[in-house]
């Protein structure tokens, strides 16, 4: 295996100017390491299948499912077990290097387009990590990627070494196996043209949908840490970092953070709307035009026939619905994710030490597993938690944006405090933990103040004591007064605000 480096990596996004022919062939070889992967991915699923099958392989199983079923998992007999499977599995090649010599007779013959560089180096190691995240990780499957899956395809990096590399930067295009694709390149953006001096360790060509056709661009994967965007007339910082602490509250749709200078109730990306409605109407308009060209391919009760290899035909009216559908989804993720990006930048405004609680966000999407019912109401509670919330707002994005512009300045990442702080539990004031309802939006603190939940946990957040086990309470009493008034004018300009979540359980006033 090729040695990787440690050095620092910052990226550089530059679209190129493909003409149609072009653009053909860079979907043509997407498509063709598309059925590389499927290809790699279905020999060692079946190399997988007859060592399941096998009696040495079955007895492990066998003794390990009757630990995992005792009333206590003898965790000292568990260990030699999953060395005797590991083992296995390499004994018969389920190993990286074993993957990279597999493919090696499936890419062949699209060596024209697809080279081993390609193949073996990024194609074979993310089959493996397919199958490395289901043996180590938390992985349940590997699946085939479908048509069109494929959204990116990199070149081959050596650490300090440029031989064997397929897709190169030549200044002014791309180079990958014939085809020169030219860049867009702005001599006008200083920012631009500072980052180009940084040298390429390797290159990423990003296929992203339009809405009649894809767009085509290159990230410049450049060495060191990327450089900070100045003023053009000032030549000041345009993205200074405070010095401070700042505690951060983000739920699935808002986030409350508190500074010395300030604190804030937000909507994440309340830019980001529910498209849900326009979604199911393309989907609709896709799934007639489909039935319509392909009606041999289903039953009589309008279910897609099964048992049988079918054929599908695409009509031009069904692959310009496929481009505005994806089209509409790529402007709410850019969008999101550049209301992410300003509102980090504001955030590193403030502080240069960011505390948040560390939320298993995936849990969080996940419908409830047992029927319930109300004891106000009586009525069963409905299974739907956060998952359209949480795929709207994209929370965790916007914590690993912050992180990572923090390391890019030298600095200390995200802290993030186990959730065993109960951060919207506790009260300053008492030393006491009260639980609370995930209706209670607001907490009455024993001086006769009522402050919003979200944003006192944030206060508590900010103040967290140098173990991160708990919170600093004569910090917290000195500041205690000057959280009162921020947040008093927070809370007024949101009853004033001509819409409000739910969640922040404000009570507007009439304007």
């Amino acid at each position: 295996m090729a040695k990787k480096s440690t050095s620092d990596t910052c990226c550089l996004t530059l679209p190129l100017l493909t003409e149609k022919w072009q653009s053909d062939r860079l979907e043509k070889r997407f498509e063709i390491a598309r059925q590389i992967y499927n290809t790699l991915l279905n020999y060692e699923l079946k190399k997988l299948r007859r060592l399941e099958q096998s009696a040495e392989y079955i007895a492990i199983q066998t003794e390990l499912q009757k630990l995992y079923e005792a009333d206590k998992i003898d965790k000292a007999a568990l260990k030699p077990l999953y060395q005797q499977r590991e083992t296995l599995r390499k004994s018969v090649g389920f190993t990286e290097y074993d993957f990279k010599t597999d493919i090696k007779d499936f890419y062949k013959h699209f060596n024209d387009n697809i080279g081993s560089s390609v193949a073996v180096h990024v194609i074979a190691s993310q089959v493996w990590q397919a199958f490395d995240r289901l043996f180590y990780g938390n992985g349940k499957t590997v699946h085939f990627k479908r048509r069109g899956d494929i959204q990116s395809l990199r070149g081959y990096s050596v650490a300090g070494k440029s031989g064997g590399v397929e897709i190169i930067f030549r200044g002014s295009y791309i180079a990958w196996k014939g085809l020169k694709l030219p860049l867009k390149l702005d001599k006008n953006n200083a920012y631009e043209q500072e980052m180009l001096q940084k040298r390429v360790k390797y290159c990423r060509i990003v296929k992203k949908e339009g809405k009649h056709k894809p767009h085509w661009y290159v990230q410049l994967m450049l060495e060191g840490k990327p450089v900070l965007k100045c003023d053009k007339d000032t030549g000041e910082l345009r993205h200074p970092v405070g010095n401070g602490a700042v505690g951060i509250d983000i739920g699935p749709q808002t986030i409350a953070y508190a500074a010395e200078a300030e604190v804030a109730l937000k909507e994440l990306a309340d830019g980001v709307k529910n498209i849900e409605h326009e979604k199911r109407l393309l989907q609709r308009k896709l799934d007639r035009s489909r039935r319509s060209t392909n009606p041999d391919n289903f039953a009589a009760d309008g279910t897609v026939r099964r048992g049988v290899k079918l054929n599908w035909k695409k009509s031009k009216r069904y692959i310009c619905l496929q481009h505005e559908l994806a089209h509409l989804q790529r402007q709410q993720a850019e969008l999101r994710k550049r209301q992410h990006t300003e509102l980090v930048n504001h955030l590193l405004s403030l502080g240069d030490r960011f505390y948040v609680e560390d939320m298993e966000w995936p849990a969080l999407t996940h419908r409830a597993k047992e029927t319930a019912i109300s004891e106000k109401t009586g009525r069963y509670k409905r299974k739907k938690r956060f998952g359209k919330s949480v795929g709207n707002k994209a929370p965790a994005m916007l914590i690993d944006i912050l992180d990572q512009k923090l390391k890019s300045r030298g600095l200390d990442g995200v802290i993030k405090v186990k959730t065993t702080v109960r951060a919207s539990q506790f009260n300053h004031m008492t030393g006491e933990y009260q639980k609370k309802s995930l209706g209670q939006r607001w907490n009455d603190m024993p001086d006769g103040k009522r402050i919003q939940r979200d944003l006192y946990s944030a206060f508590l957040l900010q103040h967290m004591n140098a173990a991160q086990d708990g919170f600093n309470v004569a910090a917290l009493n000195r500041d205690y007064e000057n959280f009162v008034a921020l947040h008093d004018q927070v809370i007024e300009k949101l009853r004033t605000a001509p819409k409000t979540l739910s969640s922040m359980g404000i009570v507007r006033t009439a304007s």
